[in-house]
């Protein structure tokens, strides 16, 4: 039987899973990435999605979501490099025409002005990507950092302000002040190494410019695109890609950016199965929960065979939920928006009629 605990409980519950989180990952933050990551992961994925399968997807039309998965699929396509004649940044326009494109579909009832709205959306996003920042955004903080921290935040907020929440305000200000603590305390791991299995999975930079994992790109260009760090002058390649993986795997300021990495995928994941007894995501019918069952099951043993495989397995899943997520997003932003002016301004608001 599911234990029903109330709002204020599950704001204390995940105060300690943030803890928790926190406190693996500033110790082991390679090692709890990539366990968060191939265990409770696939089982997010495939739950999340089975949930806002229930819920609609939060779109105003009952196939809306299909574009979202075709978009999805495309990216996924770019990404592997399965299309070689794929323009440049066409990943990026395509993130960013879904993201924009998730506004119109969460809002607009007329099916003819939702998809006539992706024009626009289109339009600005091809404008947003064709700059450094906006592709930089699209392709690598929207669908990693922003999903898992940025949007994660914006739920807590919008839980406690819609439960006018004392704890919830208190989950949010341990949520951030730990998430700051771990990217700006640079403390030197003492003892702590990056085994030849963990840089496997993980990922190294290579000297045809690309990399054997996606994990380890997102650390280098993170780096590169906020100026964290100068990784010199790439002329002399072979030097340059292995100063760049020793400054990744050993530098104080390189682990202190995995240690929040780390603590924001692992409490993403903890923070959405401590809300089963809110959102009630788990009652779904015994089939479908079988075959999600037997997904993650398949999931982990590849996982376990080769973590570069695991991966490859699910990058579509995972990059599908985010996608999916988006309409959500959109929505929860402007509810955020309208909470904060009941707080702020409580006297615009209706006063009821006298009897």
């Amino acid at each position: 039987m599911a234990v029903h605990l109330s709002s204020n409980q599950v704001h204390y519950l995940n105060i300690a899973l943030m803890i928790l989180s926190a406190g693996l990952a500033f110790s082991f933050p390679f090692e709890t990435f990539l366990l968060a990551y191939a265990v409770l992961g696939p089982l997010h994925y495939l739950t999340e999605i089975s949930w806002l399968h229930d819920k609609g997807y939060y779109t105003q039309g009952r196939h809306d979501y299909l574009f979202l998965v075709v978009v999805s699929g495309l990216v996924s396509i770019a990404f592997f490099g399965w299309a070689p004649a794929a323009p440049k940044g066409s990943a990026e326009f395509l993130t960013g025409t879904a993201f924009a494109g998730a506004f119109f579909f969460a809002l607009l009832r007329n099916p003819a002005a939702r998809w006539a709205a992706l024009v626009p959306a289109a339009l600005a996003s091809f404008l947003f990507s064709s700059s450094m920042a906006g592709s930089a955004f699209l392709g690598l903080f929207l669908p990693t950092l922003v999903h898992v921290f940025i949007f994660t935040g914006m739920f807590i907020l919008m839980g406690a302000l819609r439960g006018r929440s004392f704890s919830g305000l208190i989950s949010l200000l341990v949520f951030t002040l730990l998430a700051a603590g771990l990217l700006l305390w640079h403390p030197a791991h003492a003892g702590y190494r990056v085994g030849g299995y963990l840089r496997d999975s993980y990922g190294v930079l290579r000297e045809d410019g690309t990399s054997s994992s996606p994990f380890i790109a997102l650390n280098f260009y993170v780096m590169k695109t906020l100026h964290l760090h100068d990784f010199g002058n790439p002329k002399d390649l072979g030097a340059f890609v292995q100063g760049a993986n020793d400054f990744l795997y050993q530098n104080p300021l390189a682990l202190s950016f995995m240690a929040f990495t780390a603590f924001a995928y692992t409490y993403h994941y903890f923070n959405w199965f401590s809300k089963t007894s809110i959102i009630g995501w788990h009652e779904i019918p015994r089939r479908r929960a079988l075959a999600i069952l037997a997904l993650w099951g398949i999931s982990l043993a590849l996982y376990a065979v080769n973590y570069s495989l695991g991966l490859r397995w699910l990058f579509f899943l995972s990059f599908t939920h985010v996608v999916l997520e988006f309409p959500l997003n959109q929505l929860t932003l402007l509810g955020i928006g309208k909470e904060l002016r009941k707080w702020a301004f409580p006297s615009s608001l209706p006063v009821p009629a006298r009897k």
